[in-house]
């Protein structure tokens, strides 16, 4: 019997102002940079390599994740590669909320098209474009269960809630 199962789709389209790690390696060679998508240590899809995008690199790749039903979270990480013999560094990382999916004002199974601010070793490093939708039956009607977070003030945030914003606040 086929089981029946909720992935992700994910079109990783495009970064902007990477910088990247240096290394005796990029600075010699030309850098190419690919992305890989994980939903846990075991589901993982990883984009080919942009050759010209250099610190805007473009992909425009779809990728299916599967996606088990305990996923809080998806990590999309961007790499960078100088050369055949060279290992892969990692340029940044950013963590996608299942919530940012799966709650909110638009369907899950529906497109949506989301910005990520990347980092490494806690500091900025590029923004990572894409578009993202669940598909496969189990999907509709999914929720991260007790991740619901409440509005303040009829104002909402994307990608981190920031909680309550005070007006009468000067220092943020």
């Amino acid at each position: 019997m086929e089981e029946k199962t909720c992935s992700l789709e994910m079109k990783i389209v495009s970064a902007e102002d990477l910088r990247f790690p240096r290394s005796p390696s990029l600075l010699i060679k030309k850098v190419s940079t690919f992305v890989t998508v994980r939903s846990d240590p075991y589901n993982s899809q990883s984009t080919g390599f942009d050759h010209d995008g250099g610190t805007c690199p473009y992909w425009d790749e779809k990728l299916h994740l599967p996606l088990p039903p305990t996923a809080r979270s998806i990590t999309v990480e961007v790499h960078c590669k100088a050369g055949l013999a060279s290992g892969s560094k990692l340029v940044g990382s950013a963590e996608i909320p299942m919530s940012d999916i799966v709650e909110g004002y638009v369907p899950a199974y529906q497109l949506h098209f989301l910005s990520y601010r990347l980092r490494r070793d806690g500091q900025k490093n590029g923004i990572v474009n894409l578009s993202v939708r669940m598909v496969g039956p189990d999907c509709i009607g999914r929720s991260v269960e007790g991740e619901k977070v409440p509005l303040y003030g009829n104002r909402f945030a994307i990608g981190i809630p920031v909680g309550r914003f005070d007006s009468t606040c000067s220092k943020f």
